[in-house]
């Protein structure tokens, strides 16, 4: 997940999609020679999804070194960070959805929705830490983390979509919409401690080659073993802005129903999970986006 500020090319698209869809707003109240009665109607679909892999930074800090101060000791605190890579297995998405049509090929939509998708592999690369803000930063070799469990999407979002071949069976249309989800992560099992502990092993094996005692060094090494809570729980949801356009096909099985296929590419702003640890001041930070795919059947109904 790339370190998510809101880059060029990002907020580009941002723009267009929301001048695209304030586009459809306007045209949506425009009279047109083909108009039909308005009406509204309801709807379900249930698509099949897959999210890309997605870049994330990690950064944190573990407790370092005790040193004095006015008040007695402060534990000194170590930073570290990482890139890392997420990937998913494919995933399903449950929406909802009223709408109503102006009569004009124009519908605006409202959804709301349900996702999930399994995280399969979690792969930290890029990892370094550093003994103090004068020293160099050491690498540590990357390293994949066993991971398991859903990561969760519930949300809403206003639509319009345009049909076009108004008057025939067959209704192919296009659109796109903006809304707000909120990913949940708390399902996700690994071991939350496994980034920190790699990095404070690397760093006290810099730092414990310089004693000549070989059971010096092990005692030096023994001591970087984090001890349990050390590492604090990330945040496991957040909310976040998102967007999405696509494109399908519709058939007007009755005057009433219409059956229908699509696909939409959809994509969030920055993800971002924090945790501190109010015991010892350590903390972790988790930055990350979601996009992904979805292949959808649908079914709506007119009043």
């Amino acid at each position: 997940m790339r370190r998510m500020s809101c880059r060029m090319s990002k907020c580009q698209q941002i723009l267009a999609a929301g001048v695209a869809v304030a586009m459809f707003l306007l045209s949506a109240f425009t009279p047109d020679a083909r108009a039909a009665d308005p009406r509204w109607y309801v709807g379900l679909s249930v698509p099949v999804m897959f999210l890309d892999d997605s870049e994330s930074v990690t950064s944190g800090t573990n407790p370092g070194p005790v040193t004095p101060n006015a008040s007695g000791v402060t534990p000194s605190q170590i930073p570290y960070r990482a890139d890392a890579v997420n990937s998913y297995d494919a995933g399903f998405k449950v929406s909802g959805m009223l709408g109503y049509e102006f009569g004009n090929g124009f519908r605006l939509q409202v959804e709301g929705f349900f996702a999930r998708a399994n995280l399969n592999k979690l792969t930290y690369s890029g990892v370094t830490t550093q003994p103090d803000p004068s020293g160099l930063p050491i690498s540590v070799p990357g390293m994949e983390t066993p991971v398991s469990g859903p990561a969760d999407q519930m949300g809403g979002m206003v639509n319009v979509w345009y049909d076009f071949n108004e008057g025939s069976r067959w209704r192919p249309f296009i659109g796109g919409g903006l809304g707000a989800v909120q990913v949940d992560w708390g399902g996700v099992e690994y071991d939350t401690d496994a980034l920190a502990q790699s990095a404070a092993n690397h760093l006290a094996q810099a730092q414990c080659a310089s004693f000549p005692d070989p059971a010096q060094q092990a005692g030096c090494l023994a001591a970087a073993t984090l001890p349990p809570g050390t590492v604090p729980d990330l945040s496991g949801t957040d909310t976040v802005f998102a967007y999405k356009v696509g494109g399908g096909l519709g058939y007007e099985l009755t005057n009433h129903v219409t059956l229908q296929v699509s696909y939409r590419f959809f994509q969030t702003a920055q993800l971002e999970f924090n945790g501190r640890n109010a015991i010892n001041g350590a903390t972790v930070k988790a930055t990350t986006d979601m996009q992904g795919h979805l292949f959808e059947v649908g079914v709506r109904y007119r009043f």
